[in-house]
């Protein structure tokens, strides 16, 4: 069967290899908003409030994937998936911030030309194309004013800021359940942060507990990536915030 992102940026990047080889894919660009706190320091992110992390400047999205895109997270799953949907090792894959969110993502070819998809940040926009795909269906719903826009500005990430996208290549670099700890921790901090149980900047501590903790296996059976996600949300739990 073909999978078909629905995703912006791996919608993005779906787009961008219509009728392109794989060979010729030099690297995958995947742009990221930068959340709330693309201006803020490290040393500024010790008491922001859930709030001010809720705040997302382009996206209208749920409470966790806004928390997610604050930390950067949201970035390093989607590298994860990157990998794994196209195929494409992880030194291919380049993050840049791209703060108006109007570039969902590029490719890069061997050639040095580079492709990229552009439009309004609305997923109206890849969800249609996956409904629609391999034709495009006429929409005038949603318009791109490249005049008003004025600019686009693409910076590097900042790694230190934003540990979680970090950790996100870390563990797509050891593989096997790593991504699958990562996920299920970062889901409990992002939630005891949300309740106000934590400070914004320990939610990649927590990760990096469970990283420490979870014992990890390479080529997992579907059961194993199961129980991993059970036994890490049941350690994180009760050895940390002693519930169940």
């Amino acid at each position: 069967a073909e999978l078909l992102p629905v995703d912006s940026e791996h919608s993005a990047i779906f787009q961008c290899l219509v009728g392109e080889k794989k060979e010729n894919i030099n690297q995958i660009i995947l742009t990221a908003s930068g959340g709330p706190f693309l201006n803020r320091s490290y040393e500024n992110l010790k008491n922001v409030s859930i709030e001010e992390a809720l705040a997302h400047p382009n996206w209208k999205m749920g409470k966790k994937i806004t928390i997610d895109s604050a930390t950067m997270m949201n970035k390093g799953l989607e590298v994860i998936e990157a990998k794994w949907l196209f195929d494409i090792p992880l030194d291919k894959i380049k993050v840049v911030i791209h703060p108006q969110s109007i570039a969902h993502s590029m490719v890069e070819f061997v050639d040095g030309s580079i492709k990229a998809q552009l439009g309004t940040p609305d997923m109206r926009l890849p969800i249609l194309y996956a409904f629609s795909y391999p034709d495009r269906f006429c929409y005038n719903q949603i318009k791109t004013n490249f005049a008003k826009i004025g600019s686009l500005t693409f910076l590097e990430p900042d790694f230190k800021k934003f540990e979680c996208l970090s950790l996100a290549y870390e563990c797509a670099r050891i593989g096997g359940l790593a991504p699958c700890i990562l996920n299920a921790a970062n889901e409990i901090a992002v939630d005891k942060f949300l309740k106000g149980k934590i400070k914004f900047l320990d939610i990649p501590e927590i990760i990096k507990i469970a990283l420490d903790k979870i014992e990890n296996k390479q080529s997992p059976s579907l059961e194993e990536i199961f129980e991993c996600d059970r036994k890490t949300r049941s350690y994180l739990n009760q050895k940390l915030f002693k519930t169940e």
